[in-house]
């Protein structure tokens, strides 16, 4: 039997019938317009060679996706390899509210090989197993496929079916359209596609392909949450930056205090709350520092309520922050319960109840008018000052609780899929043409 004649079997028997020639045009000019492959007025001969070119380099050529019965979005993250290129990981996602089954078990998948046309072909890598992971209930799933021997550079044809329908929220399901339409099993069943190249030079290889067992949660710390995390730890540093100015503000017009006067009054530097009273900033930023690495930290006696003392610096979200914040005995399900019942932080309020006395024992809110006119040199200091210590503690509020609370959302997430990942990896899971 001529491959062709195997390609038609293969689809016919799992009901995967090849596109209408016009979805193929549809999906072969929209691929090929990402790429850049094929440019309007190229020849046959340019046209052919700049598809080989995109088949040795182009790694994905799906960037998302839509289910076929019920319409949810999804994203494909990408598809990685291990160093020897014999294993290859397709991680997508939906959104963490979707309604998808969280259970590998309810997902099959089919594999087949594409031409440069998208027509159906045979897998020309031998020996491919596969997998599917859920990732707890974030959203994720991986689909892991392992080769005798490393992936040929070979567009590949994935199509990942749900045995449990998927539904939406408040949307009715409903057939789908466009470049799904005339392959008969997209109807029946809520299913979709991705085309992938794992043998292409510019397919990201990652560590955690690399170890002889996967670990769910490794592969999902690198691929979903170490960006994340370099996000999250550069928006604490530069805030750390924000207040360290903050302070410094302080500072100087704290001194204005004593080298302001007005026919021999001065102010007396205001009793200041404790919750900022004795902050410091300590360390140095990226820019001043030799090697380009921030030690900015925090040094404070106070935590603002709802907030976390957290040293970020000297760990990461893979190692896992919580097990430090935790108490012993409680759940950091339970810690962060408790945080948000601590309520709001009294320290905006406590500044603008300072008060604000001359050297001579009277004060300047109350004995005062403030549109006074030879009064105004202490006015403004006051204000100035007074708005720089408000300024801090809203900084040192979001510094804590906010940004902080953004860098433990991920060591949850990664704990939920430490704890809950499921995966089907049984011989029925996937089924490829040879």
């Amino acid at each position: 039997m001529g491959i062709r004649n195997k390609a038609l079997g293969f689809s016919r028997k799992f009901k995967l019938d090849s596109h209408h020639a016009i979805e193929r045009f549809g999906v072969f000019f929209g691929i090929f317009a990402v790429t850049g492959a094929v440019a309007i007025g190229t020849s046959g001969v340019s046209a052919y060679q700049a598809g080989r070119d995109s088949l040795s380099q182009t790694a994905l050529y799906t960037s998302d996706f839509k289910t076929s019965k019920t319409n949810l979005d999804g994203t494909v993250d990408g598809v990685y390899t291990n160093e020897r290129g014999n294993k290859a990981l397709v991680m997508m996602h939906f959104s963490p509210t979707a309604q998808i089954s969280y259970n590998a078990a309810d997902y099959r998948a089919f594999l087949l090989g594409s031409d440069t046309s998208l027509n159906s072909e045979p897998v020309s890598t031998r020996g491919i197993k596969g997998s599917l992971y859920a990732f707890g209930s974030t959203g994720y799933i991986g689909v892991l496929l392992n080769a005798d021997r490393p992936f040929d550079r070979q567009v590949l044809n994935l199509t990942v079916r749900a045995n449990a329908e998927l539904t939406a929220p408040g949307a009715q399901p409903k057939q789908s359209s466009g470049k799904l339409a005339g392959d008969e099993t997209f109807t029946k069943y809520d299913q979709w596609r991705v085309f992938f190249n794992p043998g292409a030079s510019g397919v990201q290889k990652i560590a955690a392909l690399n170890a002889p067992t996967f670990d769910p949660a490794q592969a999902y710390y690198w691929v979903a949450l170490k960006k994340k995390e370099t996000e999250a730890r550069k928006a604490l540093d530069q805030k750390l930056v924000e207040m360290r100015a903050n302070l410094t503000q302080i500072r100087s017009y704290t001194s204005d205090l004593q080298t302001t006067k007005i026919d021999g009054l001065f102010l007396r530097p205001p009793t200041v709350p404790a919750s900022i009273a004795t902050d410091k900033i300590t360390g140095v930023s990226a820019a001043e520092a030799k090697d380009g690495v921030s030690t900015l930290a925090l040094q404070t006696n106070h935590v603002t309520p709802g907030g976390f003392d957290l040293n970020w610096r000297t760990g990461n979200v893979y190692d896992g922050y919580l097990d430090a914040l935790t108490p012993a005995g409680q759940s950091y399900a339970q810690l962060f319960a408790k945080k948000r019942e601590e309520g709001s932080d009294p320290t905006i309020q406590q500044i603008s109840d300072m008060q604000w006395i001359l050297s001579d024992g009277t004060s300047l809110t109350k004995d005062y008018q403030s549109s006074d006119v030879t009064m105004r040199p202490l006015m403004n200091i006051m204000n100035n000052l007074s708005h720089a210590y408000q300024t801090y503690s809203v900084n040192k509020s979001k510094y804590q609780s906010d940004l902080s609370l953004d860098l433990l959302r991920l060591d949850v997430s990664l704990r939920d899929v430490q704890s809950n990942s499921t995966v089907r990896d049984d011989k029925g899971f996937l089924t490829t043409l040879h």
